[in-house]
């Protein structure tokens, strides 16, 4: 593994993903590096030039449920995982890119060498283990992060550094989740998510498609297809769905697979949607934010159809 001198990129730099053969050096035998997989859905950009939307001080991770201190990663502009290797997975995740793999350097030396010319080379990035689950950028982010304490000033401060979030948006986000919280305390409600009283909840099947419209139900509709942990069907109505409630939104796609980010395994979802512009922005984090921007999950029975004109 040769380590490359990292640049400590910001958003909107103009960046260009290194070639396959320079990226391979840096990762270890697992295909990593500081445990984040480089995947086979991310050699299609190698040689390309993006900018950079975000750096990533840290994240969520569904295993352990909490925020995590990440290092050395930005996100690129508009480039989510197509799943196309890991069982047409249809999350859309945000790709992580170390420094390492990316360079400001205008040098095209080597360029010619892309992604595409190395097909012998693809057998080092996994994307399954032996007994058939999945391994990537999402599974593996325990191992590609640390802990952070509950409240850890320097979380703020590489933020701001990074320039990942503002001053005004930070205060904003850690205000509205301190509120929630003292909202839970003095009155017992959740600060994450609405809850029903749905013993069994129910289901609906619109075979809604993409680019069709739908209007969100309001949240006592919503309400009504709960259970007392705010889930349909294991499905949880978060805090940060409130927002679009009552509003009309495009379907960007239909969710019917996923990995599922503890245990690795492909799972069949049904009557799910994912809509356009709705991602989850960590509002009920103690940090009051998350930059991962991991699309929404819409039950077909939180929307109603608009009919065309």
């Amino acid at each position: 593994m040769i380590r490359k001198k990292q640049e400590h990129l910001l958003p909107s730099t103009l960046v260009r993903v290194r070639t396959l053969k320079e990226i391979l050096a840096t990762l270890d035998e697992a295909g990593t590096l500081e445990g984040l997989p480089f995947m086979l859905e991310m050699v299609q950009y190698c040689g390309k030039r993006f900018r950079v939307s975000k750096r990533i001080e840290r994240t969520c991770e569904e295993g352990e449920k909490g925020m995590r201190r990440i290092r050395n990663a930005v996100f690129l502009e508009n480039l989510r995982c197509d799943g196309s290797t890991h069982g047409d997975c249809q999350k859309r995740c945000m790709l992580f890119w170390k420094d390492a793999w990316l360079t400001t350097s205008e040098d095209k030396e080597g360029l010619s060498e892309g992604g595409s010319g190395h097909s012998q080379m693809l057998g080092d990035l996994p994307s399954t283990i032996s007994d058939g689950r999945y391994i990537c950028q999402s599974t593996e982010l325990v191992k590609a992060t640390a802990p952070l304490a509950p409240i850890n000033l320097m979380t703020f401060i590489h933020d701001i550094r990074s320039r990942t979030y503002s001053i005004p948006e930070l205060i904003r986000g850690f205000s509205y989740a301190i509120f929630l919280r003292l909202r839970y305390y003095l009155t017992r409600k959740p600060y994450g998510y609405i809850s029903g009283e749905q013993a069994q909840t129910p289901s609906e099947s619109l075979n809604l498609q993409p680019g069709e419209w739908v209007q969100v139900k309001t949240k006592e509709e919503i309400r009504e297809t709960l259970d007392a942990q705010g889930m349909n069907r294991g499905l949880r109505f978060t805090i940060d769905l409130f927002p679009y409630c009552g509003g009309t939104h495009r379907v960007l796609g239909r969710m019917e697979k996923m990995i599922h980010e503890p245990t690795g395994k492909l799972i069949d979802v049904k009557d799910t949607v994912i809509l356009e512009n709705s991602t989850c922005k960590g509002c009920n984090t103690i940090w009051g934010s998350c930059p991962r921007e991991n699309y929404n999950f819409w039950r077909e029975i939180w929307l109603r159809r608009i009919p065309k004109a």
